[in-house]
């Protein structure tokens, strides 16, 4: 099992310089070429006021983004390559790609003891009318369905204008992007690509992973393409005591 330091300081920019950056929100190759949890084909999803913007920078002024799931009025679940080596942070509270609305800066990054797993603490805690729910109890499974939503591109690298989701298959256990444990999952009504990793997977109204990894580097147009959750329960103490839930 790996150890890895579980708190990271950010050294902020101005909030209003990343508020201000457009862009693709794509996963770098420093952060795995294959994460992602856009959703290709499926459907908008709902008003979901958890699935939150994660906006970053990781050096240099080159701008990237995540999918998280806001777990209380201060912190933020997402995927640990989505903090590892950020230096700024914003969060975005609309389900809208085009009018993100106002940032709120995090101040904090904590990163798990085990799995693709990481919280984000917001310098200013955001009150919503609702809050991600948590399996933490998940294991792999091997039959069965689950949702998979996020933001990013959709199929073939076209931006997308708002937060999406798609049915999936479970198809058993695999591996994260830090050799945690995952659940594999292929898509029935849409799959995930290219785009902001962190994204959740939701089996029985809650989360019980955030992705990871694809099967393949770029699944073009292919909505029953593979990927791989971090499963949340090999960190579930860990959730739990840091953020409080």
């Amino acid at each position: 099992m790996k150890q890895r330091q579980n708190l990271r300081a950010l050294a902020l920019t101005a909030t209003a310089a990343l508020a201000l950056l457009g862009g693709s929100l794509g996963a770098t190759a420093a952060n795995a070429a294959t994460a992602s949890p856009q959703v290709i084909g499926g459907e908008p999803a709902p008003s979901t006021p958890w699935e939150v913007q994660l906006v970053f920078q990781q050096g240099g002024t080159d701008t990237f983004g995540c999918t998280g799931e806001q777990l209380n009025a201060s912190w933020v679940l997402t995927a640990e390559h989505c903090v590892d080596g950020t230096t700024a942070m914003n969060v975005y509270h609309s389900n809208s790609t085009t009018n993100r609305g106002t940032a709120t800066a995090a101040d904090r990054l904590y990163s798990a003891p085990s799995g693709d797993i990481a919280l984000v603490h917001l310098r200013t805690p955001k009150t919503l009318s609702s809050y991600a729910q948590l399996d933490l109890g998940f294991s792999p499974k091997s039959t069965g369905t689950g949702t998979i939503l996020g933001y990013g591109n959709r199929a073939n690298s076209v931006p997308t204008t708002g937060l999406y989701q798609a049915t999936v298959n479970l198809t058993g256990s695999s591996t994260d992007a830090y050799g945690g444990l995952a659940q594999h999952v292929t898509g029935v009504s849409g799959a995930s690509n290219h785009g902001d990793s962190g994204g959740a997977l939701v089996v029985n109204g809650k989360v019980v992973g955030v992705c990871s990894t694809g099967d393949v580097a770029d699944p073009g147009a292919n909505t029953h393409a593979g990927s791989n959750y971090a499963v949340l329960a090999q960190s579930a103490s860990w959730i739990r005591s840091t953020a409080g839930v």
